[in-house]
């Protein structure tokens, strides 16, 4: 048994069904900042040097500040010390993602390779290419290729998500790599690039539609290296209700070529769309045209070119719905990128407040496994506009995938009783619904409680081993836990543990989040304890769903 008060607690180290207490802190007065000293054991531990990270000369040519931060979190950062292995896809430089054109195929695609880089997964949505200006052949390039290094530092404020990037990239010493970012806006914390113990010293940098790119400073010789990002980004950016501004509050854009601007005219008389309606009304009215294109198997009727070919018949799949969206929303005034990565393809609009991103649907079909970091999935904000019966989306792709058992977990795994992403964070989908949780925090919606009934006849039940480890703990803070999982006195590998507070009351089970076995079957780590975390007694209770091999099972 142990006591946590309100903002600082004392807990005793336990074993199987741990108890901790949530009490008051004396004088009951909330302390908004605390300031954790920096720990050299913690970091020697976690073999990273303090200072590790962007390089300062780098970034200070960039008038950045905070570069060289250091230390990713271990709360829910990958191994930065990992050294990159020949599975691993390097991300390169090259001209593959330099422009886009659009093809008369519109025919569902198979999509043979995924690769997620974040954590949590926001596949199919990495977002690798994005495009913002159109020529007068068609042909979607980038408008302002020049690139401007990236400011890094700060902490996530309210309104913010948290993802942890983990990539392998080409470095070369004069040239600078295409990584994919997690969505429009968003923002580095901290970084480091290096091989194994070896820290390299590196800037990002974005160019005009913001893509990111890497480049190695100091280095010799070419060379694979491990880039470890934590970054933010606002929320309201993968979704929610569009602001209502006028067309005079919207950034201003470049016209388009006159031939092109013509052929959007007529497309936009065929969809009714007008500089007459608000901007919030013609994005809605433009989505719900092209969410209603229908994948092609004949021939495209001919209509002078592939812009009227696409818009006029609504046929595509979604690389060819977000091409002519682009360039149809453009011709309106209407800020646009069609963003693009090796399974999907969308665009994102700016509505005078900032960036989002619209699936328009026509995604493909996922044949290969999906990255074992999908199983923790991100869910974004509820999509405010309507889909047709039977769309295609990019969310669907992947549901398709785990109901197939392509997924690197199955749909049993991935998908709790609720229906919810198996160790999905994020708000609730329901506005009106009553949380203890603050608001917007990645820990704030629980999964399904753990099953009574673990394990199947076809594998083994899992034997889940938990142990607190530290001596304090804060509301706001990482509780942290190590232990282990087996079964059958075999360990399991690479599987999710879920971590829950179960009151000693009748009260529903509070998820805070979760950690993955290493090839040992063994975990380790820190899950932020939500700062509204209501004051009593909780147990802490370990869950996984396991895996091909290894069964569910909780301690």
């Amino acid at each position: 048994m142990a006591r946590i008060n309100a903002l600082c607690a004392s807990i005793a180290l336990a074993g199987l069904g741990s108890t901790l207490t949530l009490a008051r802190a004396e004088g009951d007065k909330p302390i908004l900042h605390e300031r954790i000293a920096p720990d050299p054991a913690e970091d020697t531990a976690m073999n990273v040097a303090p200072n590790s990270g962007i390089d300062r000369a780098a970034t200070s040519r960039a008038q950045s500040a905070g570069a060289g931060l250091g230390l990713i979190d271990p709360t829910a950062a990958p191994d930065p010390l990992r050294p990159p292995s020949p599975l691993e896809s390097a991300y390169t430089t090259g001209s593959e993602y330099d422009q886009f054109q659009a093809d008369r195929d519109t025919r569902r695609p198979e999509v043979s390779r995924y690769t997620e880089p974040f954590a949590p997964s926001t596949a199919p949505f990495k977002r690798l290419a994005a495009f913002d200006a159109v020529r007068d052949d068609y042909v979607v390039s980038v408008r302002d290729a020049r690139v401007v290094p990236m400011v890094v530092g700060g902490q996530p404020s309210p309104g913010e998500d948290i993802f942890f990037e983990d990539v392998v990239v080409d470095i070369a010493p004069e040239g600078r790599a295409r990584i994919p970012s997690v969505g429009p806006g968003a923002r580095i914390v901290r970084g480091r690039l290096g091989v194994g113990a070896e820290n390299l010293g590196f800037f990002v940098s974005r160019d005009g539609a913001d893509n990111w790119f890497v480049q190695a400073t100091g280095v010799k010789r070419p060379q694979v290296a491990r880039l470890v990002l934590q970054v933010a980004i606002s929320r309201a950016a993968f979704g929610g209700p569009f602001a209502d501004v006028g067309w005079a509050d919207l950034p201003r854009i470049p016209r388009l070529p006159e031939n092109v601007a013509r052929d959007a005219g007529a497309v936009r008389a065929v969809i009714g769309v007008t500089r007459g309606m608000r901007p919030r009304e013609a994005i809605a009215k433009l989505v719900e045209y092209h969410r209603g294109f229908s994948e092609g198997g004949g021939r495209l009727p001919s209509r002078g070119n592939l812009y009227l070919d696409l818009a006029l018949s609504r046929q595509g799949v979604c690389r060819h719905r977000a091409f002519s969206f682009l360039v149809t929303a453009q011709s309106l005034g209407i800020p646009t990128r069609m963003v693009l990565n090796e399974a999907h393809a969308w665009v994102e609009v700016n509505d005078g407040a900032l960036w989002r991103r619209i699936d328009l649907g026509g995604a493909g079909r996922l044949s290969d496994p999906i990255d074992e970091r999908e199983s923790n999935a991100f869910r974004p904000p509820r999509d405010v506009l309507p889909w047709p019966d039977g769309a295609q989306s990019g969310d669907t792709m992947v549901a398709d995938a785990r109901a197939r058992g392509t997924s690197s977990a199955s749909a049993g795994k991935d998908t709790p009783d609720d229906g919810t992403p198996f160790g999905a964070g994020g708000p609730s989908d329901n506005p009106d619904e009553d949380t203890p949780f603050e608001a917007g925090s990645p820990n704030d919606k629980p999964g399904a409680a753990p099953n009574d009934k673990v394990g199947t006849a076809a594998r083994p039940p899992s034997s889940i081993a938990l142990m607190l480890v530290d001596d304090v703990a804060r509301r706001g803070f990482p509780l942290h836990v190590r232990g282990d999982v087996h079964a059958d006195a075999q360990p399991c590998p690479h599987v999710a543990v879920e971590l829950w507070l179960k009151p000693t009351q009748t009260q529903p089970l509070r998820y805070l989040g979760t950690l993955a076995t290493d090839t040992g079957g063994s975990f380790a780590g820190g899950i932020v304890v939500p700062t509204r975390t209501p004051l009593g007694d909780y147990d802490v209770i370990a869950r996984t769903m396991g895996d091909a091999r290894c069964g569910a099972g909780a301690n």
